[in-house]
């Protein structure tokens, strides 16, 4: 880490994310998996083994990072949840001075609670699938349609928002899948503590995974 520099990590339970993650893939084609199941995914993404290295050793990485002064450890929940508090904190995180900005100029802070709105970003945070790299050139090429989901029509553009839900994998994992998950944490041990972060979002799983 720069001494210089400031960090923002901002870690995703491991069921979302596994879930955001299988729409990326199965949306830019470039990945060559549009056709792919949830299922063939999840194996993948509990090998580690889907373009975005392992899971838990990312999380646990920066999770060991949490206490340097110059890094801010959230969690997308958090943001999710109260985000008012959220933004207010990276704000300080930055500086005094742009947390006082926030919190003496509420219709500062109602305009950047407002562009951190899903709906709001979903506008803003769009790739131009076309204009990758040159290491992509080939990828390109070799597919009509960069992405399936064509933002306002086109298919060359994509939105890396898609819905910012808490909880959609409730609607993908199977009770198999979820034991899975847990017996992959319950490896991990201790390179998995950051789960703690977690708890209600854990037992809730181990219950589906039981029903």
């Amino acid at each position: 880490m720069n001494p210089e520099a400031k960090y923002v990590y901002v870690a995703r339970n491991p069921w979302d994310s596994c879930v955001s993650f299988y729409h990326t893939v199965t949306t830019l084609n470039m990945f060559n998996f549009r056709d792919g199941s949830f299922e063939d995914f999840f194996d993948a993404f509990m090998r580690g083994d889907f373009g975005y290295g392992d899971y838990f050793n990312h999380v646990a990485s920066g999770y060991a990072l949490r206490n340097e002064p110059n890094l801010l450890f959230l969690t997308y929940e958090q943001l999710k949840k109260d985000t008012r508090s959220a933004v207010v904190k990276i704000a300080y995180f930055l500086g005094d001075y742009y947390g006082r900005r926030l919190e003496e100029d509420n219709d500062l802070l109602k305009t950047l609670l407002e562009r951190s709105t899903a709906e709001y970003m979903k506008n803003v945070l769009v790739l131009n699938v076309q204009s990758f790299d040159e290491a992509w050139k080939t990828r390109r090429t070799e597919t009509t349609v960069p992405s399936k989901s064509a933002y306002e029509g086109d298919p060359g553009r994509y939105s890396l928002v898609r819905s910012a839900k808490l909880g959609d994998w409730k609607s993908y994992f199977t009770r198999e899948q979820l034991r899975r998950m847990q017996k992959k944490i319950q490896d991990r041990g201790d390179h998995a503590s950051f789960m703690d972060l977690w708890k209600d979002i854990c037992e809730e799983a181990l219950v589906a995974s039981q029903e």
